[in-house]
């Protein structure tokens, strides 16, 4: 194997690259392209973020979140309310019909990490999960300290 193949770094974005482009796909009859089910996913396990908690939780600057968020919004997907004690913020919710379609957005986004895990043993693929996992929290790390 090559320095290039080698690197983890190669791999992770060869990962998300192909994810982005099969789950657009997947996604973009329901108006859920470029990502947008990210906001979805997040929210349906954890409703009543700000948008600066969704960016933070999602790793994308708030001008990205604040744009998708309108997007979500304007289309019936989320709604957002004024939060109580800073009311310079607002709280992100589902709307009623996010939470309809919650069940085959979750079928799919679940498919797809199964056939990303497929043909590997329980062992590898807990295994794997905990390196991403301490990889990914290594860069926040680092992100932490550039800024």
């Amino acid at each position: 194997m090559n320095r290039q193949e080698r690197s983890p770094g190669r791999w992770i974005a060869t990962l998300f690259r192909r994810s982005r482009v099969h789950l657009d796909r997947v996604f973009e009859p329901l108006g859920l392209g470029k990502g947008l089910y990210l906001y979805l996913a997040l929210l349906s396990r954890n409703e009543g973020l700000t948008q600066h908690q969704l960016a933070v939780e999602l790793a994308f600057d708030e001008g990205t979140v604040a744009r998708a968020v309108q997007r979500l919004t304007d289309a019936g997907w989320l709604r957002k309310e004024r939060d109580e004690r800073d009311g310079r913020a607002f709280r992100i919710y589902l709307a009623p019909r996010a939470h309809e379609m919650m069940p085959r957005v979750l079928q799919e986004l679940e498919a797809w990490n199964g056939m990303l895990v497929e043909g590997l043993s329980g062992e590898e693929k807990e295994l794997a999960l905990r390196l991403l996992v301490r990889m990914a929290e290594n860069a926040d790390q680092r992100g932490r300290k550039e800024e």
